[in-house]
């Protein structure tokens, strides 16, 4: 089934719209979603680079701050230090002052 790009961008506004309607959300709904997306990114990130953790192995690195038997310690290192790096984006984004290069 063929999907054209007016579809999706009606299904996009429809899913923002629900999103909208349930504003503001919650400190722990704020919480969840940031846990998810945290592993999600993180996950996605390192598998590109050729990661072999899997979705599941990478939530328990970073929630749970174990590791994996079998698998290499670069991988656990680059999974610790990508989510490192969005809590660093993200507090600079937190910032008032301007983003420079040497923020």
């Amino acid at each position: 089934m063929k999907t054209n790009l007016r579809e999706i961008l009606q299904r996009v506004a429809e899913k923002k719209a629900a999103l909208d309607s349930r504003r503001p959300l919650s400190p722990s709904a704020l919480a969840k979603l940031k846990g998810y997306f945290d592993v999600e990114w993180t996950y996605h990130s390192n598998a590109i680079e050729g990661s072999t953790l899997t979705l599941r192995e990478t939530k328990v690195i970073l929630e749970d701050g174990l590791t994996v038997g079998g698998k290499p310690l670069r991988e656990h290192l680059e999974a610790i230090n990508h989510k490192h790096a969005i809590d660093f984006v993200e507090a600079l984004a937190k910032q008032s002052a301007p983003l420079t290069e040497h923020n």
